[in-house]
Order: C-alpha cells, then sequence, then structure tokens
C-alpha cells in the first residue's frame, strides 16, 4: 500500500473532523471531504454527544444575510477569506479546493476572534458565502462614504448600499467618513 493515499485519507478525515467540531452540516463535509456519511454521522455523534442536524441548506448564502448586522459579519468573513485565498494561489486542481476549505475554515475562525463567537456566522453559512464568492453570486463593493468593503450577494435581502452607512443612519449619525491624514474615520 502505498503511503499518498493514506496520507490523503487522513488528510481529509482532519479537515472532515475539523468542519465537525465546528458544527458544518454533513452534506458539505461530505462534499468537501468525499469521507462516507455514515462515518461522518458518527464522527459527529462521538463529537457533539447528538446526531447531526439534517433539512436542506439554502440555494444561495445571500438568502441566509437577515440583517445589516448579519451583513457586516458577513463582510468581514468575506474579506478574511479572501485575503487568506490569495495568500494561497498558486495551487491548482484538488489541491487548489483543499486550501480552499482550509482557507474558509481559518477565516471562519479569524472572524470570530475579531467578531467574538456571539456575533459570528456559523460555518454553515460561512461555507455557502465562500461557494457563493467563487461562483460570481456575491461580491465585495467599497462603499464611496466610507470606503469599506462589503457584501453584496445576487439573493440578498438589501439595496446594494454600505451597511456601515445604514447602520449609522439607523442611529440618527451622520455617515461615517474616511479622513485623509491616516485614514481615521471621522463623523461627518
Amino acid at each position: 500500500m502505498s503511503a499518498q493515499p493514506m496520507l490523503e485519507r487522513h488528510a481529509r478525515m482532519q479537515v472532515a473532523l475539523a468542519l465537525i467540531v465546528r458544527r458544518a452540516r454533513l452534506s458539505i463535509v461530505h462534499w468537501e471531504t468525499r469521507v462516507a456519511r455514515d462515518a461522518l454521522r458518527a464522527l459527529y455523534r462521538e463529537v457533539h454527544g447528538e446526531p447531526a442536524p439534517s433539512g436542506q441548506l439554502p440555494t444561495a448564502g445571500g438568502a441566509a444575510i437577515t440583517t445589516r448586522h448579519c451583513q457586516l459579519c458577513a463582510s468581514v468573513f468575506v474579506m478574511l477569506y479572501r485575503h487568506l485565498q490569495l495568500a494561497s494561489s498558486g495551487a491548482s486542481g484538488q489541491d487548489r479546493r483543499s486550501r480552499s476549505i482550509v482557507a474558509m475554515i481559518q477565516a471562519h475562525d479569524l472572524a470570530q476572534r475579531v467578531l467574538g463567537a456571539e456575533h459570528s456566522l456559523d460555518i454553515t453559512l460561512c461555507w455557502m458565502l465562500a461557494r457563493d464568492l467563487r461562483m460570481g453570486r456575491a461580491r465585495l463593493r467599497s462603499c464611496p462614504q466610507c470606503q469599506i468593503q462589503y457584501l453584496v450577494t445576487e439573493q440578498g435581502r438589501f439595496d446594494q448600499g454600505c451597511p456601515l452607512c445604514a447602520r449609522y443612519r439607523s442611529l440618527g449619525l451622520s455617515s461615517l467618513k474616511v479622513g485623509q491624514a491616516g485614514g481615521s474615520l471621522l463623523r461627518g
């Protein structure tokens, strides 16, 4: 037996475990790792002490973004994901796919650290957003007012406007502006 297939199986199981620990839906774990569904169900039950959730995934990640706050959190995740994916852009074929899922897991973890666990997105939504971004159904747009990049999706509930500026307006504050010197944020 060659060591290469054994190493590949081990790498797939590591990714499967990383996704299951973060409570990813098993359909996603199976899609990304090709590990048998029965093995994934058993692993999920062993890790969490309960069966994996079931049900159909939404067809588009943007449909699951229901608030401006969620749109801001999704924007943070997508910016981190794109940065990490660009850092590993030299990969090709199957290696590119495995690097993409690793970048998605890393971006999810970083977003949790930046936003706090209570404000971050679940791993399943992060996977759907990463998929939508790769497929061109989601993109980042720059706000001309505050200069941040924010997520825009085809299936989104919101107009194409900046969620941070919308948040400021909803609080009765004037728009957020980026100062010319040093990029500091100023209320205008």
